[in-house]
């Protein structure tokens, strides 16, 4: 078997890194040949040639836009159109690879149904975000983007939760969709973190780009109602920044005196280098289609926070985490408090948490699926 996987970005992150592990696993554990398509340079690149995955760079558009006026709205509508002309170059690319199987990584590209379509094989769509979670609508009429959603040669579209599911119901022919976590393992070289650090501070662990979706402010918040009950609360913000959001932050943290408290980490190649040395967790995401950094998380034993927005609250339950209502601070300051008065649970509710992830969100248990998927598709 032979698979395109198409990418909507030559970045490394979650969804890139997502597809990168089930193409390895594939090829590993089932013999499955993959290709990827991409449209720009970047650094997936790197990894696809360090890990001897073939790939094409060929630029397409997305055809989804964050909804910025009438001459945004007509420019999404020329992209469209210019993906049209592309799609002769990108089949002359592919001469010759026997493709089998289309797999586009995220509903924001469309190009990979009409690639399917003209290869005369099957289409498989893995949404990974939707599309309130980042602000973003179709380029197309609702009733033209339903109608390509629709098509036959999408055999099916997998889903990443249950939320998920039920957001996408209206768009998508039910029999077609199919709800299958993501799996992330830990890698080999990793130790899990030592469950006997002196809680000298609670270590809080925030993951993810700073931004409002991710909405790392009412983390903020909560660690400043804490700040006059003499806990030692520090909260470590691990990754890339929105420059407007990033500028919020540093705001409220000066502002506050939460200087000792706050800790802007950046972007980091390895993230478990960190992660091993804090106690807890949390997750403040809106809209969040399902959270890879909660399973790291519990990868390295941790009890986690979540609010109760998107797929959150059905990843974790109450034996190793806590859900909170979104914007309310003082209930998640509330939780925080409980973690840092009862420091004997972190241990107990991490080792719970570990055997949950591994259960139930194991990369290879998302690749056997995945593959079980395909085999029925092949035509």
């Amino acid at each position: 078997m032979k698979l395109l996987f198409i990418s909507h970005y030559s970045g490394v992150y979650g969804a890139a890194k997502s597809m990168l592990s089930l193409i390895l696993d594939l090829r590993d554990r089932y013999g499955v040949d993959s290709i990827v398509l991409l449209p720009t340079d970047g650094p997936l690149c790197d990894e696809l040639r360090s890990n001897n995955i073939k790939y094409y760079i060929s630029h397409y558009y997305w055809w989804v836009n964050d909804n910025k006026g009438v001459f945004q709205w007509l420019l999404n509508k020329r992209k469209q159109l210019l993906n049209f002309y592309r799609l002769k170059r990108i089949l002359r690319i592919l001469e010759g690879d026997n493709i089998d199987i289309v797999y586009s990584n995220s509903v924001t590209i469309n190009i990979g149904m009409f690639i399917a379509n003209k290869l005369n094989v099957s289409h498989v769509w893995h949404f990974r975000e939707s599309l309130v979670q980042f602000n973003l609508s179709l380029s197309l009429s609702l009733s033209l983007s339903k109608y390509l959603l629709r098509q036959s040669t999408n055999k099916a579209y997998i889903m990443i939760s249950d939320y998920m599911m039920d957001f996408y119901k209206s768009y998508l022919p039910e029999d077609r969709m199919k709800r299958i976590y993501n799996g992330i393992s830990l890698p080999e070289t990793v130790c899990r973190k030592n469950p006997n650090v002196l809680l000298e501070s609670l270590k809080i662990a925030c993951v993810g780009v700073l931004s409002d979706q991710k909405n790392q402010l009412e983390l903020l918040r909560a660690v400043n109602l804490l700040k006059d009950k003499n806990k030692y609360i520090e909260v470590y913000l691990i990754g890339t920044s929105k420059t407007e959001y990033q500028a919020i932050l540093t705001d409220y943290v000066l502002k506050n005196s939460l200087e000792n408290n706050i800790h802007f980490i950046g972007h980091v190649d390895n993230v478990w280098s960190i992660l091993k040395s804090m106690n807890i967790g949390v997750v403040c995401a809106r809209d969040e289609a399902f959270g890879r950094t909660t399973i790291e998380f519990m990868l390295m034993k941790m009890p986690i926070i979540v609010s109760n927005s998107g797929a959150n609250p059905e990843l974790i339950n109450n034996d190793f985490g806590k859900i909170y209502e979104l914007g309310n601070c003082q209930q998640l300051a509330n939780t925080i408090e409980y973690y840092y008065d009862n420091p004997n649970i972190l241990h107990e509710e991490g080792e719970i948490a570990y055997k949950h992830v591994i259960k139930n969100f194991s990369r290879e248990q998302n690749t056997d699926n995945i593959y079980n998927l395909l085999t029925t598709l092949k035509q």
